[in-house]
């Protein structure tokens, strides 16, 4: 399936880079204001933005780390990196461990991704009492430790190294400046917002499917709105089944996969798939599926 030109894939990184620049000049703009409801109901909704658009790099990220993302393979590597420093993250790190993922999803001996989250048991079977725990874990600060983790060495290049030290010596200077700003639009949509969003799509993503056996039942797609999606999944990151089906499938596609594949009756029988899954005779017969949502 077809990747993103050289010029597109470019083009969609300086929009993402775009808009969560906008973000925080406007949130900056707005706090510079009287303080009121409506400023500061604003200045939430644009930190919220903020953390939404960082996603949106970090799954640029991973994209560039299947080599997916652009049809040139060093921009996959180049834009990667750039993004990733944007994270205060090393994609070559990042790639490293991505990959062991999809090689053994769920072994926490050797699934590098999950392997540093296993205290926050995303193996535990889903039950009221799991899923209030995963949802007040990051409210209780609880998964910082886990998903808070800089990454300034030298291992993308030295450019990206320094790269990564400006950008820190920008961050610390506009805080100095305009502590506001740098504080609720930058290091709190960073720090908080954006770990709690991951944290939230791993238990989306794996939370009582792992370990498995099977690819088809350790992964779960979140069919939401088509809104919500652009908003809190940036680039169709919520056919995450699909994915590890086809972890070379450009996710500009991944959707379109998606109805393909509601033609197989092995598919339409997972709960992990579909909305509605389809009771066939014989198919997922032993197996338990949860609900996709």
């Amino acid at each position: 399936m077809k990747k993103h030109s050289r010029l597109a894939s470019w083009l969609i990184l300086g929009l993402y880079v775009l808009q969560l620049g906008g973000a925080i000049a406007l949130g900056h703009y707005v706090l510079q204001g009287e303080v009121t409801f409506l400023g500061g109901l604003a200045v939430a909704v644009l930190m919220l933005f903020v953390a939404t658009r960082l996603r949106g790099l970090n799954n640029i990220i991973h994209e560039c780390s299947h080599a997916t993302f652009s049809e040139n393979r060093a921009d996959n590597t180049t834009i990667g990196r750039i993004c990733a420093s944007l994270l205060f993250n090393s994609f070559d790190s990042y790639r490293h461990e991505h990959l062991s993922h999809h090689a053994h999803l769920g072994d926490y001996e050797q699934d590098l991704d999950l392997q540093g989250i296993e205290d926050l048991g995303l193996h535990d079977p889903l039950s009221p009492s799991v899923v209030a725990r995963h949802l007040t874990t990051p409210l209780l600060l609880r998964h910082l430790p886990y998903y808070l983790s800089l990454n300034l060495s030298s291992r993308d290049g030295r450019f990206f190294q320094i790269f990564q030290f400006v950008l820190v010596a920008f961050v610390t200077f506009v805080t100095a400046v305009a502590p506001l700003t740098g504080l609720l639009m930058m290091i709190v949509p960073f720090v908080f917002i954006f770990t709690t969003l991951n944290y939230w799509a791993d238990c989306m993503d794996h939370a009582g499917l792992v370990p498995t056996d099977d690819e088809l039942d350790g992964s779960r797609n979140i069919l939401a709105p088509r809104a919500v999606r652009w908003l809190f999944f940036p680039r169709n990151d919520c056919f995450h089944l699909v994915h590890h089906l086809f972890p070379h499938v450009p996710a500009r596609h991944l959707e379109t996969s998606h109805t393909a594949l509601l033609d197989d009756e092995l598919y339409l029988s997972r709960a992990n798939a579909v909305r509605k899954p389809r009771e066939t005779e014989g198919v997922g017969d032993g197996m338990t599926i949860t609900p996709a949502e």
